[in-house]
């Protein structure tokens, strides 16, 4: 034996070999010591004798990367190093993936069916943006950064094409919720109090006048408000195209006279 009792003890102490304990815990001896390759190299081939195989074997593995010599082990004991990279058969970020989901996106199209028509899963666009901003497990890069930040604009764009497609087609659906009604005051998402009396919606009358009083404030304030044409060819009304500013300023006049003076004529 190589090393003497005494001396297997101190190197239990300091970790080089296995400690061997009584019930109180005192050090009687050391089993395995290394710390050498010859010392290595005899741990090894008697490993499957220790009565604590996976102790001993755990023992060896630490103290042959302590001392340098970890390319001594098996090649069965050290566990495969996992390839850095993108897992094999997983997705990329290709431009025309890239450029397809961002298209889409524009256009209103939710992420899962932007991600299928890309030939991607919704997972995968979801941790493509997770990994751009920063809130994933695994690292971002510049790539993926840089598409994070182009679907959060395409995502924008898509919300301010709606907003003012519903402002130009439904102005009172777009007024209901941008000028929403509070406790301080009166909003578009419920009625003046007392505005229908004791009915539970407005009569036809009163909602047409409403749209009438909308329209026609729109028509006087914003010369590009049109109306679409009428059924008389003939028609000359100002009001089916966009106006100069003269006669614009002319109907803002008409619009505040016929305020202060309803019954007065145009």
């Amino acid at each position: 034996m190589r090393y003497d009792r005494k001396k297997r003890i101190s190197m239990a102490r300091k970790g080089h070999a296995i400690p061997i304990t009584n019930d109180e815990g005192e050090i009687l001896d050391g089993s395995f010591p290394i710390v050498d390759a010859e010392d290595l190299d005899a741990a090894i081939g008697s490993v499957k004798d220790h009565p604590n195989k996976k102790r001993a074997k755990a023992h060896i593995v630490a103290r042959a990367n302590a001392i340098g010599q970890s390319s001594r082990l098996p090649k069965s004991w050290t566990p495969k190093k996992r390839p850095r990279g993108r897992p094999v058969g997983s997705p990329s970020l290709t431009r025309e993936r890239e450029d397809t989901i961002l298209r889409l996106i524009r256009r209103g199209t939710f992420d899962a069916t932007a991600a299928g028509v890309a030939g991607i899963s919704e997972r995968t666009l979801r941790e493509w943006v997770a990994r751009g901003e920063g809130r994933s497990s695994r690292p971002k890069t510049a790539k993926l950064e840089a598409f994070a930040r182009r679907y959060r604009t395409a995502k924008a764009e898509a919300r301010a094409i709606a907003e003012v497609k519903a402002f130009e087609d439904h102005i009172l659906q777009w007024l209901k919720y941008a000028a929403a009604s509070t406790t301080e005051s009166a909003g578009w998402s419920a009625l003046p109090q007392g505005f229908i009396g004791d009915s539970a919606a407005p009569m036809p009358e009163q909602l047409a006048e409403l749209i009438t009083g909308i329209r026609n404030d729109l028509l006087y304030s914003d010369r590009e408000t049109v109306v679409p044409p009428c059924a008389n060819r003939r028609c000359r009304c100002t009001f089916h195209h966009p106006r100069t500013v003269v006669e614009q300023a002319s109907l803002r006049e008409l619009g505040e006279r016929l305020r202060r003076e309803p019954g007065s004529a145009a």
